[in-house]
């Protein structure tokens, strides 16, 4: 016999009903403000329309076409060549701007990481010690340097000034002028709004606007830059090119009809022979390409003072035998 009390058991599956532990909580507070969604600031949405409407993928595609082109065009250039007239494809201008984007990504990411280093160590241990005079006429040191160097750049497109002799230098120049303005706007309005409320401060001083000046003009600085390097890599390689004529192979080009290959050094040779397969040889030529079904040649002696290019289509009737720089080719010989 117990005396304990046992609890009642339902009518239907005869089980002892279960307390119900839930405990009444007490209401959450509402969120802070500050850990509410971050602000839709005006960087944020440019940068949206920018991976909306231009494909990474597609733009660098087209960068390295149009550095590839302009190397091209540069290179052949400096032979009295139109680079339209080679029918050149898109993996040749590819292929090319390889030699004349490698210094310049190098160069520019190696920039860029010294760039965000000395940033960091400045607003981290320098800025701080600085009182806010000092911190106005920095900010205005900075906009008056700035806009000095975007102003020497564009005036190099007027005006023949000592940038030009340098390669990429005026389009450096407008690159880190905006870089010294856009600091000095946004350390400005930051002091600005900081002593408003920190939640304006937290805010984006820039516009999508602004922003997007901002990119429009680096970004033209940038191709500028890189366009000018471009340039003088296809003019250096197309000089290079002229001065190990020696160590390249030499080129002979037979014909059964008469080319018509007048320059000096190069010497033609006919073959009577009414059984041959080819009635002219032309010797004393280098070939510099071949594509669009045709080939460039210039003679071993070419200059600029005195050279001619020859373009010649590739076809049946002609032929064209190597052979290495040191050896002559037979003589009286029209295959």
């Amino acid at each position: 016999m117990g005396s304990g009390i046992r609890p009642a058991r339902t009518a239907r599956s005869g089980r002892t009903p279960r307390l119900s532990t839930n405990v009444a909580r007490p209401a959450q507070p509402p969120r802070s403000p500050t850990t509410a969604a971050p602000a839709d600031t005006g960087l944020s949405r440019l940068s949206l329309m920018i991976r909306n409407f231009a494909a990474p993928t597609t733009l660098i595609t087209a960068l390295l076409f149009f550095f590839g082109w302009s190397h091209a065009y540069w290179f052949f250039d400096y032979f009295g060549v139109n680079s339209t007239t080679l029918g050149l494809t898109t993996q040749d201008y590819l292929m090319r701007s390889q030699d004349s984007l490698f210094i310049p990504l190098a160069a520019s990411a190696c920039l860029f990481a010294v760039y965000l280093f000395c940033r960091r160590m400045f607003r981290e241990h320098v800025l701080p010690q600085i009182g806010p005079e000092n911190r106005r006429r920095l900010m205005i040191a900075s906009m008056v340097v700035g806009f000095a160097l975007v102003a020497a750049g564009l005036l190099t497109i007027v005006i023949a000034t000592p940038l030009r002799m340098i390669v990429g230098a005026p389009g450096l120049c407008m690159v880190g002028g905006i870089a010294l303005i856009v600091s000095a706007v946004r350390s400005r309005r930051t002091a600005q709004a900081s002593t408003e409320s920190a939640e304006v401060a937290s805010a984006d001083v820039l516009t999508a606007g602004e922003w997007g000046a901002v990119f429009v003009l680096v970004g033209v600085g940038l191709f500028w830059a890189v366009a000018d390097y471009s340039a003088a890599v296809g003019t250096g390689r197309a000089i290079e090119q002229v001065e190990t004529f020696s160590e390249q192979p030499s080129v002979s080009v037979y014909s059964d009809k008469s080319l018509g290959l007048a320059a000096p050094g190069v010497v033609e040779l006919t073959c009577p022979a009414p059984d041959a397969a080819y009635h002219f040889r032309y010797d004393g030529l280098k070939l510099i390409l071949q594509s669009g079904n045709q080939y460039l040649l210039l003679p071993a002696s070419w200059n600029r003072t005195h050279g001619a290019a020859f373009l010649l289509p590739r076809s049946d009737a002609n032929r064209i035998d190597f052979f290495p720089p040191e050896a002559i080719p037979p003589a009286h010989s029209c295959g």
